[in-house]
């Protein structure tokens, strides 16, 4: 469900994230019209941020013109998911080498929780929760590696990473062995062998990405 927009708020920006939420969410889904009056109805906000919004939403992927029907929500392109994962495979690799140089002891613990919140939430099904935690893990590896470009574009780019994960709410349990993969690239960072750590991300983003086409074509 899209939630009404509080008037207090920065509204574009809100009507921003929320339309951008709804998208990566499926409420949204892919060749949704997308109408601005409606939306603005729905929204409880004018016509002009929803407007600029959408406009900010095209610009950056989400949202596509097809002519007569207008805006609608983009659908998911193979070639520009395979590109997606191709310099998270770059960005992975790097940010688990850095890590690999810094990580402590304490660093262990904080990872071994979020994994372990990934697989109790494909355990339970719920896609939502480990979107969630899979961000998580790799904005923790980003942190520990300290490059601030490195951590800017992978969570720039998050939002059509989520995106697709989301598409595959039938098949929950395949992505279980993503965690056995999470598990690997934390050991390999702890144990500060940063030649294995950047191998097993950048294997970790390529096979991820070749998984989720597969599921996405069977679905």
């Amino acid at each position: 469900m899209i939630t009404r927009v509080a008037p207090t708020q920065q509204v574009t920006d809100t009507v921003y994230e929320t339309l951008r939420e709804a998208i990566c969410d499926g409420v949204l889904a892919p060749d949704t019209r997308l109408i601005q009056d409606e939306l603005a109805e729905r929204l409880g906000t004018s016509r002009q941020p929803v407007h600029l919004a959408l406009q900010q939403l095209k610009k950056d992927g989400f949202v596509t013109e097809t002519g007569r029907r207008g805006l609608v929500v983009a659908p998911l392109d193979r070639d520009f998911a395979a590109e997606l994962y191709e310099m998270r495979a770059a960005l992975d690799a790097a940010a688990a080498v850095a890590a690999a140089r810094k990580a402590g002891p304490e660093d262990r613990l904080r990872g071994e929780r979020i994994i372990r919140e990934g697989r109790a939430a494909v355990a339970d099904g719920d896609l939502a929760a480990m979107a969630s935690a899979d961000f998580a893990f790799h904005d923790f590896v980003y942190s520990l590696a300290g490059n601030r470009l490195i951590a800017q574009t992978a969570r720039m780019n998050w939002h059509h990473v989520r995106r697709s994960i989301m598409l595959l709410a039938g098949e929950p349990t395949k992505l279980g062995p993503f965690w056995d993969e999470h598990d690997q690239i934390l050991q390999a960072v702890v144990g500060r062998d940063a030649t294995a750590a950047a191998q097993l991300a950048q294997h970790h983003a390529l096979a991820s990405s070749r998984i989720l086409s597969r599921l996405e074509a069977a679905g």
